[in-house]
């Protein structure tokens, strides 16, 4: 008989490693990437297409809470390849959980 697997999930921690930025240095990671951080992300989301600067930053902010002060010192053309890189991250089909990679070794 073989053993069924199945996948447990947490509400309090992610099975997916966090994605991490470098600021000057400093390492921020991703606050939980839960449908609330998602939704406070989408608030601005119209915005930033429009060209709305304020919009891009506050997605930073609330992906990563990164403080504005120093948001506010970066380019805004890095501050929208932080964004597309976020996303690409998130949003990768291929990526494997640790438990996965574990498994796969064994």
């Amino acid at each position: 008989m073989s053993e069924e697997k199945k996948l447990i999930l947490s509400t309090q921690k992610s099975i997916h490693k966090p994605i991490e930025i470098e600021i000057d240095g400093k390492i921020y990671q991703n606050k939980p990437l839960s449908r609330t951080t998602f939704d406070e992300v989408r608030k601005h989301e119209k915005a930033a297409l429009k060209g709305d600067i304020e919009a891009l930053y506050n997605q930073v902010n609330i992906l990563f809470g990164v403080p504005m002060e120093v948001l506010n010192k970066l380019d805004v053309r890095d501050v929208n390849t932080l964004l597309q890189y976020t996303m690409a991250q998130i949003f990768q089909s291929d990526d494997k959980t640790d438990e996965e990679k574990e498994e796969k070794k064994e």
